[in-house]
């Protein structure tokens, strides 16, 4: 991979190379930084993002609003909530353990955790790589009520604890789970004796130098701290996330900058968090190209070690590219505007080709339906994925819209949407269940009652469809009884 080192170094301020021809070509940090402001411009980016060779900085920007209502501006110190790339801090936590020889790999959770549900087949080992069959305890019916009550590891145990394996043998399939990389910080406290906060603070935190991060919470007074926000669906206004956002724990919600991301990543070249041979274990997929607690990839050729981050609110991405020793760091305040900047700014660093920034599919399906819920139809969707060079990768896309809409009182509109969902995916039980929703919303308990037997034709076992048609009846039995 030839490095562009030599080609950036004089370009932290709008370089520009004057070309034999006489024509003016823009060097790449003016095309960073020119790719950064439209996204801002659109309205669909708000945070810092920062590009770094060995450690050197690139190219760095702060967009947007840290606070709407008190109309403070992002900077570079600013701290956002990076979601699930916490989740590497636990898994560089445990391999710290295993050179100790305070855990191993393969050892059952249950040799560290005698009050572990799920019996001996699980290890520690298939918590790191996300094939344990473990559930996710936001899914809980209990979660949202007991969210301010969530502050120390223990207090999540119950519900990781009260739910059944999605799968079984462990090591089998790939599900992602917040609720096993918990259950990690519970190791790494009962093995060490020290709360997961002090762990990572000792160990981790302050060797690299990371000084504004930490586990923190609603009620804490955090300096320089980001609000999380959600764009509507219109594009027009913006939601504050305050309440929507999962506490901190050892699956993520880490409040940092990117200046110590950046630390964190340039620990991870040395010694000083991990020998090498951990951190090839650590960055060896298994399934799903899925290390411990890191996300490996090779793409273009190149290989990344990194980890997304995503909540209401958040969102983040830390990409690595060891081979290069190259990181992009992007975070944001918005709900799902890290990729598409995080992706350009790779593009635009190795000389690749990328989308140009554009409104998410929702907004420019959003104008049309403006026109009457049956302004969209099949063709039309079709065609405004090809003109703007969309890609609908699955049914949880348009889900997000028809639900988005349901949320803003557009139940016809979301109606509409989901329709236009189960046209493309006639197959997914979810989608049918989606639509049932949206008729419950709009007082049609027939059609609903339809859709939701439509969805268990298809998956019998479908939860939420057998859940629902049990309470509709019971509460039809209520009001003739």
């Amino acid at each position: 991979m030839k490095s562009r080192s030599r080609l950036l170094a004089g370009t932290l301020s709008c370089l520009l190379v004057a070309c034999g021809s006489g024509t003016v070509e823009r060097g790449p940090t003016e095309e960073m930084a020119e790719v950064m402001a439209e996204f801002a411009r659109l309205g669909i980016f708000s945070g810092t993002v920062l590009v770094a060779e060995g450690g050197e900085i690139v190219y760095a920007e702060a967009f947007g609003e840290a606070d709407k209502d008190r109309g403070i501006a992002n900077n570079l110190e600013t701290r956002y909530n990076i979601g699930s790339i916490g989740k590497t801090i636990t898994g560089v936590s445990i391999m710290q353990l295993v050179e100790q020889g305070k855990v191993a790999l393969d050892a059952p959770v249950s040799t560290y955790l005698e009050d572990f549900p799920y019996g001996d087949a699980i290890t520690i080992h298939h918590l790191l790589s996300h094939t344990s069959g473990m559930f996710n305890y936001m899914a809980h019916p209990e979660y949202r009520a007991r969210m301010p009550e969530l502050r120390e590891i223990d207090d999540w145990l119950p519900l990781v604890y009260d739910q059944q394996l999605v799968f079984e043998p462990p090591g089998s399939r790939f599900a992602y789970s917040n609720s096993g990389i918990v259950t990690l910080g519970a190791v790494i406290e009962q093995v060490t004796g020290m709360p997961y906060e002090d762990y990572i603070r000792e160990n981790i935190l302050d060797p690299a130098g990371m000084d504004s991060t930490g586990l923190d919470y609603p009620e804490d007074e955090v300096p320089n701290r980001a609000l999380g926000y959600t764009r509507s669906v219109s594009g027009e206004s913006f939601i504050p996330a305050a309440g929507n956002v999962p506490p901190a724990s050892a699956d993520g919600g880490i409040e940092t900058t990117v200046g110590d991301l950046l630390a964190f990543d340039r620990a991870l070249y040395g010694d000083t968090l991990l020998s090498e041979s951990s951190k090839q274990k650590m960055y060896t997929p298994n399934l799903e190209d899925y290390g411990y607690c890191w996300r490996v990839a090779v793409d273009n050729g190149r290989r990344s070690v990194g980890h997304g981050g995503g909540t209401s609110g958040v969102s983040a991405m830390f990409s690595r590219f060891p081979d290069d020793d190259v990181t992009i760091i992007v975070l944001s305040n918005y709900t799902e505007a890290a990729m598409q900047p995080a992706r350009a700014l790779e593009a635009i660093y190795f000389g690749d080709e990328y989308d140009p920034p554009k409104p998410p599919l929702g907004e420019v399906v959003y104008r049309e339906l403006k026109n009457g819920p049956d302004a969209v139809t099949v063709g039309v969707l079709d065609a405004l994925v090809e003109k703007g060079g969309y890609e609908i990768r699955g049914p949880f896309e348009l889900n997000m819209l028809g639900y988005e809409l349901l949320g803003e009182g557009e139940t016809e509109m979301a109606i509409a949407v989901f329709e236009l969902n189960l046209s493309r995916f006639p197959d997914d039980p979810n989608c049918y269940d989606s639509l049932a929703e949206a008729h419950l919303t709009a007082g049609d308990l027939g059609r609903a009652i339809e859709f939701y037997r439509k969805a268990l034709e298809i998956d019998p076992g479908f939860e939420n469809s057998k859940r629902m048609l049990e309470q509709l009846k019971a509460e039809e039995d209520e009001a003739s009884g």
